[in-house]
């Protein structure tokens, strides 16, 4: 049996949604997944620690694992999450200013 199919895995997901309420990244609250920081195949300490989670929609974890790691296959980390935040944080930036001139 598949950790993602425990019902330590389900609490999880269900504790990270609960706590963040809407996607971290574009702030919608449509289907809504839980996101492991540090990958949970690589990293089984971290595995069911909330501090491990963030919610995201699943346009923007789909966006984050195809476009940003290029497939939902790479495993990824925290150093891959917050190079995600920095060029997410960098186009949001670019947008608004280019709205106000």
């Amino acid at each position: 049996m598949s950790w993602r199919n425990t019902r330590a895995y389900r609490v999880w997901r269900a504790q990270v949604i609960r706590r963040d309420k809407v996607c971290q990244v574009c702030g919608s609250n449509q289907k809504r997944e839980a996101h492991h920081i540090d990958c949970g195949s690589y990293y089984p300490k971290q595995r069911y620690d909330i501090e491990n989670g963030v919610c995201l929609c699943r346009s923007c974890h789909v966006q984050y694992h195809t476009n940003f790691n290029k497939s939902f296959k790479v495993k990824t980390n925290r150093y891959n999450w917050e190079n995600f935040l920095t060029v997410i944080k960098y186009i949001k930036e670019k947008v608004c200013l280019n709205i106000k001139t």
